[in-house]
Parts: structure tokens; C-alpha cells; sequence
């Protein structure tokens, strides 16, 4: 039985979602064109969701997305939008005739058409199938193939409004080349949120435009937004030097805080060296892959995390970890590593709300 999908509350003005998809027998067969490809069909199919891609990251055998799904309305958009978001995914000829089937039909049909339509629109799981569709059908009639392209349907991790987690989940992303060897920083990555909006994408300015007025509470212009997302997160990554040789990044927010959000505990850390060579700190962490951010279910505040719980009717809410691989307190009943609940991770230096928890019971 398939687990059901933790998705935003209804009555949330938005949700956001760290989604991840891996090729079949994650076989490296995603090459610059296939890339190039893919991005461009999920700039496409988000016009067409009403969805915002913050930021992305296409490797060759998965891809990672930080997505804005905002509240979806009760009524569809008018005919002249539709039309508009119609042509982000179809041909100029598909979307004529589109078109003219909405002026043509009569009332009863035209609305049938119209809810259509919009049932295709504002939901992450239905923007996730129907990207992955298209490009699986574009891949195979390219290579001659038939069957299916992605190993099992998208994973979805539920992000926090609050916090740090947006832009910690954030940077983890854009780090994905890094972590990975291929660039010695993400702005040069090609295909990805920081490398487009480096080379002035302009829907990847909008990208952190948009998540930097979620973390600010302001709007601002693009380039100014990206900006300060890249020194507040990524500047300090150019020319550092880290684990085996990689270039890395050593601080993504000096600050005295800076160590206030880890790993959630529990989690699978990749070491690439000794642990005497391995740096403290939040950015250290990020460096190695960090499973729950990938095959969690929700992360954010306690808050949260916490309602989330309540809403989803979990019994018990919390439970409070242990950092990885510490032996538990004399006398403590918390188990080092449970297979199931909240997760904290451990008490950080930082301002109240800046620690970030994790649900991992309800797998998505």
C-alpha cells in the first residue's frame, strides 16, 4: 500500500517542497542534453502548475527541487491566463487549437474544458507526474526505448516557512555538484538555480527572489535578492579547501550562531576523511550527504513540525535525540537512533526557533 503524501496544510498560504526523483538502476544517462532538456520543461511545466522553482539542481542520474506550491484558489484562472500557461508546455498550434475549443464551446462544455484544465494545476504531485512524463516520453523516443525512466514515483520532503530550514535545505542543493566533485563551487554548476541565476536566467533570479522574500519578509529586485542569498550562503565557497582535496565551502553564515542547525540526529552522514580532518559546523554537515533531507517527511521548527504531527494525528509528537553516534545520557530512556518520530537535532547555540526538527514517521 502506497503511503500517502505529506503535503502543506490547506489553510497554509503556501507549501514548500524539497522533491527528489532518481533515474531506473540510477544509470548515469543524464548528459548536458538531456539536462538542457529538463530544464526547460520545468520551466515550462511550472508556468503551466502555477508552481515557483527556488532553486534546482539536474545531475546525471536525479535532480533535486526546492518548490513553492502556492494556495490554490478555488476557481480557475480566466481563459486569457490559461491560454498563456497552456503555451509554457504546448506547441503554438496545440495551444491555437486549445484555444479555440475554449471560444467555440458552448457553456456547459467550456467549463467541463476549464476544470480540467485546472485539475492539472497547483498540486506538487500532479506537476512532478506530468514533468517527469514528458521528459521520460521526449527520452525514450530520442534513445529508441521503451519502458520506464524513473526507479519509483518522486520523493517529497515538507519545508517549514520558518527558521533556517528553507535555506538550509536551499543550500544543500545548490552544493549537490560540490559534494559530487564536478565544480570547485555551485555558481558554476550549468544546470542548476545558482548557476542560472549567475548567468542571468531570469527565471532563476525569480527563484531567489522569491525564497529571499520568504526569509525576509521584503521583495526586492532579483539580482539584488540573489545576491544576498550567495553571500549569505555561498560566497565563502570559492577557493576553500575541504575534505579529500575538494574545494568546499568552510562557512555559509560566519556568524557566532553559525552552528545553531545540524543534521538532524539519526541521520546517514557520508565521512569522505578521517574525523579529526572533518570541520565543525553546520556548512561541515552539509557537505556529506544527509539522508534526511532526501527521505524525510518534514522539517522545520518545532513548531512545525510538531503541528504538522498533530494534523497528520500521530499520538506521540515529539521525541527528543541524541547527537549521532553519542552514547545516551545515564539514566535516559531516548534511544540513540529509533526508527520512527521527531527528530531534534541537538541543542545549537542559536535564537529560539533556529534549530531544526524533523519528522521521519511518515515517510512520503
Amino acid at each position: 500500500m502506497r503511503t500517502r503524501r505529506i503535503k502543506a496544510s490547506p489553510e497554509a498560504s503556501n507549501g514548500l517542497y524539497h522533491c527528489i526523483s532518481r533515474v531506473v538502476d540510477r544509470r548515469l544517462v543524464l548528459g548536458d542534453t538531456e539536462k538542457e532538456h529538463f530544464c526547460r520543461l520545468l520551466r515550462g511545466y511550472a508556468r503551466f502548475c502555477g508552481v515557483r522553482i527556488l532553486t534546482h539542481c539536474v545531475m546525471g542520474n536525479h535532480f533535486h527541487l526546492l518548490v513553492e506550491v502556492p494556495k490554490r484558489p478555488d476557481d480557475p484562472p480566466d481563459d486569457d491566463e490559461l491560454i498563456e500557461r497552456i503555451a509554457a508546455i504546448h506547441s503554438p498550434e496545440r495551444t491555437r487549437v486549445i484555444g479555440e475549443l475554449l471560444s467555440r464551446a458552448g457553456p456547459v462544455e467550456r467549463e467541463a474544458l476549464r476544470q480540467r484544465l485546472w485539475r492539472r494545476m497547483g498540486d506538487i504531485s500532479q506537476f512532478l507526474k506530468e514533468l517527469k512524463q514528458r521528459f521520460s516520453q521526449w527520452h525514450n523516443l530520442r534513445q529508441g526505448r521503451h519502458g520506464t525512466l524513473w526507479e519509483e514515483r518522486f520523493k517529497s520532503v515538507l519545508i517549514g516557512p520558518g527558521g533556517r530550514a528553507l535555506s538550509t535545505v536551499a543550500a544543500y542543493i545548490d552544493l549537490n555538484p560540490v559534494r559530487a566533485g564536478l565544480v570547485s563551487h555551485p555558481a558554476a554548476y550549468r544546470w542548476s538555480g545558482c548557476g542560472g541565476a549567475v548567468n542571468g536566467n531570469v527565471d532563476a533570479l525569480a527563484g531567489y527572489r522569491a525564497m529571499m522574500a520568504l526569509l525576509e519578509g521584503t521583495i526586492s529586485e532579483a539580482r539584488q535578492a540573489f545576491g544576498r542569498y550567495r553571500k549569505a550562503f555561498l560566497e565563502d565557497a570559492h577557493g576553500r579547501l575541504g575534505l579529500a582535496g575538494k574545494k568546499v565551502v568552510q562557512s555559509l553564515a560566519p556568524t557566532p550562531d553559525s552552528n545553531a542547525i545540524l543534521a538532524p540526529t539519526g541521520t546517514s552522514i557520508r565521512t569522505a576523511g578521517r574525523p579529526d580532518s572533518v570541520p565543525h559546523g553546520r556548512v561541515a554537515q552539509l557537505m556529506h550527504r544527509i539522508s534526511i533531507f532526501s527521505n524525510g517527511a518534514v522539517i522545520g521548527t518545532r513548531d512545525f513540525v510538531e503541528s504538522t504531527a498533530r494534523r497528520l494525528g500521530l499520538r506521540q509528537p515529539f521525541h527528543r535525540l541524541e547527537r549521532p553516534g553519542s552514547r545516551p545520557r545515564e539514566g535516559s530512556n531516548t534511544p540513540q537512533r529509533p526508527s520512527g518520530g521527531i527528530g531534534e537535532s541537538p541543542p545549537g547555540r542559536g535564537r529560539e526557533g533556529e534549530v531544526c526538527f524533523s519528522l521521519r514517521a511518515c515517510r512520503t
